[in-house]
C-alpha cells in the first residue's frame, strides 16, 4: 500500500499519479515496466516515487485496490437502489460495462480488475456497512441465520458480479449476452438447480 507521503497528496495529484500508473499497467504486464517510465510522465524525480511507493510492485497493488474498492462501493449502491430486487441492482451495474470503449479508463480498470479478481475475495478486518447489507438481505427476504453466512454471501456476490464482467470480456459479449448468462445465475441462486 502506499506511503503516507503519498496519503498526504492533494486528491487531484493523487487522481493524475493513479491515471498515469492505469495508462502504463494497461498497457503492459507489471513485470516490463520500469520506474523511469513513471517518474518520466509524470515529471518526478525516481526519490520521489520512492517516497509514495516501496517498489513498483506496491504501486501496482494500490492501484488494483483503489480500483475493487471503488467498483466494490458501486455494485453496492446499484444492489441498494433496487432494494428489494437484489439480482436488478446487479443488472443495472453489469450493463454499466457494456461496449465500453476500450480507451476508456472504466474498461481499463475493469481489465485490470478481471486479471486480479483474487482480490473480491479478500475479506478486509473492518465490520462498517454490515448493518445496511444485513438490511438488504432481509428486505428482499433472503435467509440467511448468522453474521458470518451474511458476510460470505456479501463476497461471493462481488465474485458473481466480477466474474461475469471477465466471462463478457473473454466472449466479447455485448448486452443480450450478458444478461442471458447472469440472469441463469441468479436463477440457479434463487430457484436452484435440483429436481423436486
Amino acid at each position: 500500500m502506499p506511503k503516507k507521503t503519498f496519503l498526504n497528496l492533494p486528491e487531484d495529484r493523487q487522481a493524475e499519479i493513479r491515471a498515469l500508473l492505469l495508462t502504463i499497467f494497461y498497457e503492459k504486464p507489471v513485470s516490463q515496466v520500469k520506474v523511469s517510465e513513471i517518474v518520466t510522465a509524470l515529471q518526478m524525480s525516481r526519490g520521489i516515487f520512492y517516497k509514495y511507493f516501496e517498489d513498483l510492485n506496491d504501486a501496482y497493488d494500490y492501484l488494483i485496490h483503489y480500483y475493487a474498492g471503488q467498483i466494490h462501493g458501486e455494485i453496492i449502491d446499484y444492489m441498494t437502489q433496487q432494494e428489494d430486487d437484489f439480482f436488478q441492482g446487479i443488472e443495472a451495474f453489469l450493463l454499466l460495462y457494456v461496449g465500453l470503449d476500450q480507451r476508456s479508463d472504466r474498461y481499463r480498470q475493469l481489465v485490470l480488475l478481471a486479471q486480479n479478481s483474487y482480490l473480491f475475495s479478500y475479506r478486509p478486518e473492518a465490520d462498517h456497512g454490515v448493518a445496511a447489507w444485513k438490511e438488504l438481505l432481509e428486505k428482499n427476504h433472503f435467509e440467511m441465520n448468522t453474521t458470518d453466512e451474511q458476510i460470505s454471501f456479501l463476497y461471493f456476490s462481488m465474485k458473481l458480479v466480477i466474474d461475469s464482467l471477465t466471462d463478457m470480456l473473454a466472449n466479447n459479449w455485448g448486452e443480450k449476452e450478458l444478461l442471458k448468462d447472469f440472469r441463469f445465475k441468479s436463477h440457479w441462486l434463487l430457484e436452484g438447480i435440483k429436481k423436486r
